[in-house]
């Protein structure tokens, strides 16, 4: 949910439960079932929210020890003890799992700008980028059902500017 955009209410959310935590937050739909959470991730719930407290996952990755503070500490001690080392290496956030992560946080920034993709017929205007589900390739770093939201993805430079890669 962003911007005052939210997805439709999920049918397994109790009319007296709030959606996120209330004003922000993320609706995953899987193959087995749905689960939210509030900003940043937190309160992660099973939907229907009752399946939360019976739910027995598996702890098959490393948790950081205290938290947020625990994830800047990390971050710190990488940074001074610096490129290939075991610490950075071991980092909790490392880029094996941070890359793909934000692949699928901008994914969301596609899907809402995507929304105001506008397209002219006659003297109708219509929204194809809305109510359609983008579909990612990222090896070839674009969306492969709607070329219009590629424009967001990758800019063109001017002549004698570019990344250097």
């Amino acid at each position: 949910m962003d911007g005052g955009i939210q997805p439709t209410r999920p049918a397994e959310l109790a009319s007296n439960e709030l959606m996120g935590d209330g004003g922000n937050g993320a609706i995953f739909i899987g193959t087995k079932g749905k689960m939210m959470c509030g900003t940043y991730g937190i309160n992660p719930q099973l939907l229907p929210t009752s399946k939360t407290a019976t739910a027995n996952v598996p702890k098959t990755l490393m948790r950081v020890p205290n938290g947020d503070e625990g994830h800047y500490a990390a971050w710190i001690e990488a940074s001074m003890a610096g490129y290939g080392s075991e610490k950075a290496k071991n980092l909790s956030s490392n880029f094996d799992i941070a890359g793909p992560l934000t692949e699928s946080v901008l994914m969301g920034n596609l899907a809402i700008r995507s929304t105001n993709i506008q397209v002219k017929k006659g003297n109708d205007t219509e929204y194809p980028g809305r109510h359609i589900k983008l579909l990612w390739d990222g090896p070839a770093m674009r969306i492969t059902n709607f070329d219009e939201a590629n424009q967001f993805v990758k800019r063109t430079y001017r002549n004698g500017w570019s990344l250097g890669v």
